[in-house]
């Protein structure tokens, strides 16, 4: 009975592991599918993935080619910005000092023509207040001279016209005289004559006239005699006068040569005085003219000056420019660096991913791999098998999931 029971017992136990059998094929090939299906897209997200990779990497050589030409071209722009720096501050320098050496020799210059100038100008204020006070008095004296020239010519002019009346009147009254003397003579002569005459008559007839007609001739004689001596009075009278004018005229000519030879060296000096105010203010002219051919170099020489400052400013400026060019190279550059380092970080992350991806999908096959082979030995229970490939199944998912997690990560 025993082993009736055995064998009963054994072939209940030999279907039912039939069953178990035919039940774990079945689950078997449902979970090999599944599997496969998991596996093929697990493939399919590493070749994504390996192909994004290898995009990453042809992106990363790609802009590695661009940053060192970018390097280059930023080390190029650099050393030529440096060198042209470098150039521009050599200029800069050399202008620099030929600004101090132009703004010193101009401060000198400018001192020693201020200098030259204040004395110019004190010299020339003191000799045009002296010439000025000198040419007053000299226009005053001048002033007097003029009108004593024209005092003395009018005095000339009426001493030749008195000269000239004088010796018409000399001449005149030399006539006149001689005419009276003459007269005076023949009257004389003629009175005598007559008085002889009258006298013999007067003699001759003494006798014959009455004593009553004697007294009338002798009144008559005496007052002919009385007027000729009265004529001959005022005659003399006359001519008196008349050489009296003539000397008092000699007097007043020789004062006037006198004064006229007081007048002259005054009027000499004076003239020299003119002339050399006339050489010192042609003196003062050309100083004047010289002053203004330096004013003129000075202006040129302030022309330069500030031409040399305008090309130091436009120098300045370009350094600025460059050295503005060459901060904003140097922020594109350090940009391009952070960008290049953001890329490498997100290059060695994807690396990353795609390894820890690829160890995850190595591992799943490694399962995958292990549950196919796996076969349920008859000593294991079904709860058993079952137990452990829920657990095979729960680390696959758990996988496959940190799989999906870091793929979308």
């Amino acid at each position: 009975m025993p082993p009736k029971k055995d064998g009963k017992q054994k072939a209940e136990k030999t279907a039912t592991l039939g069953e178990n059998t035919a039940q774990d094929n079945a689950l078997s090939e449902g979970g090999k599918e599944f599997y496969r299906a998991q596996i093929r897209d697990l493939e399919e997200r590493l070749e994504k993935y390996q192909h994004k990779c290898d995009e990453l990497e042809v992106r990363q050589k790609d802009f590695s080619t661009s940053y060192n030409n970018v390097v280059r071209e930023k080390q190029d722009i650099v050393l030529y910005l440096k060198r042209t720096l470098a150039q521009k501050e050599d200029e800069l320098a050399d202008i620099s000092e030929k600004y101090q050496e132009l703004q010193a020799a101009k401060d000198a210059e400018k001192e020693s023509f201020d200098k030259q100038l204040n004395v110019l100008r004190s010299e020339f204020q003191e000799t045009r207040d002296k010439l000025t006070s000198e040419n007053m008095v000299l226009a005053g004296k001048l002033a007097s001279l003029e009108d004593f020239q024209m005092q003395k010519d009018e005095i000339m002019g009426q001493m030749e016209s008195l000269k000239e009346q004088l010796e018409h009147q000399r001449q005149d009254h030399q006539s006149v005289i001689y005419n009276l003397e003459k007269k005076a003579v023949l009257d004389n002569y003629k009175l005598k004559k007559e008085m002889q005459q009258h006298m013999a008559t007067v003699a001759a007839e003494f006798h014959k006239i009455s004593d009553k007609k004697i007294p009338e001739t002798t009144k008559r004689a005496i007052h002919e005699n009385m007027i000729a001596m009265t004529r001959l009075r005022q005659i003399s009278e006359t001519t008196k006068e008349l050489m009296e004018e003539n000397d008092a005229l000699k007097d007043k000519e020789k004062q006037l040569k006198r004064e006229i030879e007081i007048i002259e060296p005054l009027l000499n000096e004076m003239t020299r005085k003119s002339l050399a105010n006339q050489k010192v203010v042609q003196q003062l002219t050309e100083k004047c003219k010289l002053m203004h051919v330096e004013l003129e170099d000075y202006a040129s020489h302030k022309q330069e000056h500030q031409k040399l400052v305008n090309n130091h400013s436009t120098l300045q400026k370009e350094l600025n420019a460059l050295r503005q060019d060459h901060k904003s190279a140097m922020d594109e550059l350090n940009q391009t660096k952070v960008e290049a380092a953001r890329l490498k970080t997100e290059l060695q992350e994807e690396r990353t991913q795609l390894g820890y991806v690829d160890t995850v999908l190595q591992e799943a096959a490694m399962a995958l791999k292990e549950a196919l082979k796996e076969v349920p030995r008859e000593e294991v229970s079904e709860v058993q098998t079952f137990a452990t490939r829920n657990q095979m199944m729960q680390k696959l998912m758990a996988i496959l999931d940190s799989a999906e997690a870091i793929s979308k990560g």
